[in-house]
């Protein structure tokens, strides 16, 4: 459990997790220079709340600070953005990555989960990149657990129509 209102420990619990809070950033479409304002105002609201966080998913946690942090921005920006579009439940493919595995280089699959939508590609980073479990990613999104899995399973089926389709036109040419 973690000692609440020591700045030693705040920084020995968070430290481990700038790295993802960083690369969450740039899926929430940062430049680098966003991506690290938006990683220091995460923290500062992190470090005024310490006292008050229950110990509990320290990274689903400043995630969610995270994410809300950017949205603050686009809403500030008069950009309107919606990342709780509904959508019915698909059931996930098992082992889509494993299938995956061997044959395609990981820059040709980055570039893939590039295009996606944001929704699409938050989710996909979450889950399939951060390894998050469907109730953190929901909790970090605030959507239910369903629509987590129906964004999955739908954004893993169009990375892997995009690079098959990819693949099939990179052997008709040769």
């Amino acid at each position: 459990m973690f000692a609440k209102k020591n700045s030693l420990n705040f920084e020995r619990e968070v430290s481990p997790e700038l790295p993802v809070l960083y690369r969450v950033a740039k899926r929430l479409g940062c430049k680098h220079e966003e991506a690290e304002d938006l990683v220091q105002t995460c923290l500062i609201k992190a470090y005024k709340a310490w006292d008050r966080f229950d110990g509990q998913h320290l990274r689903s946690w400043l995630i969610r600070i995270l994410r809300n942090e950017r949205l603050m921005v686009i809403r500030s920006q008069k950009d309107v953005i919606s990342l709780d579009e509904h959508e019915d439940l698909d059931i996930p493919v098992e082992g889509f990555w494993t299938a995956l595995s061997g044959k395609l280089d990981a820059e040709r699959i980055l570039a893939a989960i590039e295009q996606l939508s944001p929704n699409y590609r938050m989710t996909i980073h979450l889950c399939d990149v951060e390894e998050m479990s469907y109730e953190e990613a929901a909790q970090i999104m605030d959507i239910p657990v369903g629509t987590v899995r129906s964004r999955l399973s739908r954004a893993r089926q169009i990375v892997r129509d995009t690079l098959i389709a990819e693949q099939t036109s990179m052997e008709a040419t040769l």
